[in-house]
């Protein structure tokens, strides 16, 4: 077999084994050597009669597996005029073949036929069109195919080889130094991003392990620092009170670092921001025990909750009307005494005030809120229910006092506050009855009734002017003898008792007066009489009402009896003497008169 390209003899196999060319075995049906050497076809007619697809399947593979060799074709005149229209594996040699005169062979192909061999080739995923053969120089004519071959293999050009052995190696130096560059700008980096991350600035070296992906345990690093960045959220979302949000990182973290000190630290934080929660939901379901016992049970966050503590004792007292509490509290809270130690021992003139509030009680609203500054809508909220429940209590003091009108005035302003509305009610059914209670008394003093009269007044003695009109009650004593009644011819003299007034009543048969006299403390007075049978009733005392109300409930008031008998019978042309009982003197007994004035 001869190769197309070089011209030399060769015994088979897919490539020259003097230049490289890929070969292609000679049809079975024509050998080449029984055809006349005169007649024989150039090797570019001979490739021409034989289609590329009917050339063997390992022909076709050999082509395959051949490196692609660019090459510049040996003249100036397009080989492929001459390609077929598709080109198969043995187009380059078509082409050096076009080239191809009947001249005497070149004797020394070794010294103008540069080898394919000394060009790089580079492996293509599909077989391309190869062009001819790329040289410094022009090609040289090639031999026809039909001449003798040659017999020593084409020297090797070692310059085109020192020349690519050149290239390789600047690049491989190139690329060495580039590598090194590149790899000691991605550890400048990864240091960056390490004293960022040690240094608290998690957002750059969150940044910068995202940038260096894989390199080293950047991933690792970077899922760290944001781990940091999220940690660094908790406070405000704690200052927010989003516990939820504070937990879930918390979570986080400690699902990170597992073993970690900050696993610790984080799941301590995680169960008191829980505790913080609860207590904030006991709080608002109004549990204010459990909250303030959970408030109290903190330690990380004690500090920062300490004043929930003292809020929930402002509304338990709330709860509780104890509005004085609810102040201290609060003012505790504003001077950051949440002790409340100010009560016991005040440094100032508020200390003092606040002090007295909460031992007294005040009416000096105003001064209340000038010196208590509440901090927050729950805080103003509960110093306003403690001055609603000062005044409400006020107006309770109030009603007791029997100043009904004020604290009517005051339940009136409360509005909704507690059961202001009927207290209200109450306050002027109060008002009607302390009126009418007045108005019966005067009453009773218009009728002369003076002694019933001072005991209405005594009773709602605070009421409007009731002590004074009391006062007017008691009459002046009569004189000795006067108030006297009576007609007859017999005389009854009346001795009274020497320390007490007296006045005396005979009653006829049919229980009427028929005769009266005042007899003054050891005085005596005579009245006059009709023969006849009676009954003397007499009334003992030192206070004058009135001769209906006589000694009212001070006097003693008795029937007078003669022996076992409570009538006296008086005959004509006889006179008499009654001495009235004073301790054991007297000439006649007694017994108690059931009413008293009235029963006289």
């Amino acid at each position: 077999m001869i190769c197309s390209n070089c011209g030399k003899e060769i015994e088979g196999g897919k490539f020259c084994p003097f230049c490289g060319t890929a070969v292609e075995a000679p049809a079975a049906e024509a050998p080449a050597a029984e055809a006349p050497a005169a007649e024989e076809k150039p090797v570019e007619e001979a490739v021409a009669e034989t289609p590329a697809e009917e050339a063997p399947a390992a022909e076709e593979k050999a082509a395959e597996e051949a490196p692609v060799i660019e090459e510049t074709p040996a003249s100036e005149e397009p080989a492929a005029a001459a390609a077929p229209e598709e080109p198969s594996i043995l187009e380059p040699v078509e082409a050096i073949s076009s080239e191809v005169t009947e001249t005497t062979p070149i004797e020394n192909p070794a010294e103008t036929v540069p080898s394919p061999i000394e060009a790089a080739p580079a492996p293509a995923p599909a077989p391309a069109p190869v062009e001819g053969p790329s040289v410094a120089e022009p090609a040289p004519e090639a031999a026809p195919v039909a001449a003798a071959p040659v017999a020593a293999k084409p020297k090797k050009s070692k310059k085109p080889l020192v020349i690519v052995l050149s290239i390789i190696g600047a690049v491989i130096i190139l690329a060495g130094a580039g590598v090194g560059i590149f790899y000691f700008l991605l550890v400048q980096k990864y240091n960056k991003a390490t004293d960022a991350f040690e240094n608290g600035d998690y957002e750059q070296s969150l940044e910068l392990y995202t940038q260096l992906k894989t390199f080293k345990d950047s991933e690792y690093w970077a899922e760290c620092s944001q781990v940091e960045l999220d940690y660094q959220k908790v406070d405000g979302l704690i200052e927010q009170e989003d516990f939820d949000g504070a937990i879930t990182i918390l979570k986080e973290v400690v699902d990170f670092y597992e073993t970690d000190p900050k696993s610790d630290e984080a799941l301590a934080l995680m169960t008191e921001c829980q505790t913080v929660k609860d207590a904030f939901a006991d709080k608002n379901s109004k549990n204010y025990f459990e909250a303030k016992d959970k408030f109290k049970s903190l330690t990380t966050l004690k500090d920062k909750y300490a004043v929930q503590v003292n809020l929930c004792d402002a509304h338990l007292a709330e709860t509780n009307k104890a509005w004085s509490t609810i102040i201290a509290n609060l003012y505790g809270i504003q001077t950051n005494d949440l002790e409340l130690a100010f009560i016991k021992s005040p440094k100032n003139d508020d200390d003092k005030f606040i002090s007295t509030v909460y031992s007294e009680g005040t009416t000096d609203y105003d001064k209340i809120k000038s010196v208590v500054k509440p901090a927050d809508d729950e805080q103003k909220a509960l110093l306003e229910a403690a001055i609603k429940g000062l005044k409400y209590d006020n107006a309770f003091q109030l009603m007791e006092k029997l100043k009904f009108e004020e604290a009517m005035a005051i339940f009136s302003e409360l509005g909704d506050f507690l059961d202001s509305k009927t207290q209200y009610d109450v306050a002027k059914g109060k008002l009607d009855e302390y009126n009418k209670k007045y108005e019966a008394a005067q009453a009773l003093y218009d009728n002369g009734e003076y002694y019933k009269a001072m005991v209405a007044w005594n009773a709602i003695s605070e009421w409007k002017d009731s002590a004074d009109k009391a006062k007017s009650c008691p009459q002046p004593m009569p004189e000795n003898g006067s108030m006297k009644k009576g007609s007859g011819s017999i005389s009854l003299k009346i001795n009274a008792p020497s320390s007490i007034n007296a006045l005396m009543r005979v009653y006829n048969s049919s229980n009427e007066v028929v005769a009266q006299v005042f007899i003054a403390a050891g005085k005596n007075a005579t009245i006059k009489l009709g023969a006849g049978t009676y009954t003397i009733k007499v009334a003992y005392g030192s206070e004058w009402f009135g001769e209906k109300d006589l000694f009212g409930a001070k006097g003693a008031y008795l029937q007078l009896k003669n022996g076992t008998s409570e009538s006296f019978t008086l005959k004509k042309n006889y006179s008499y003497t009654l001495t009235l009982q004073s301790g054991t003197s007297g000439n006649v007994g007694s017994k108690t008169v059931s009413g008293g004035a009235d029963g006289m």
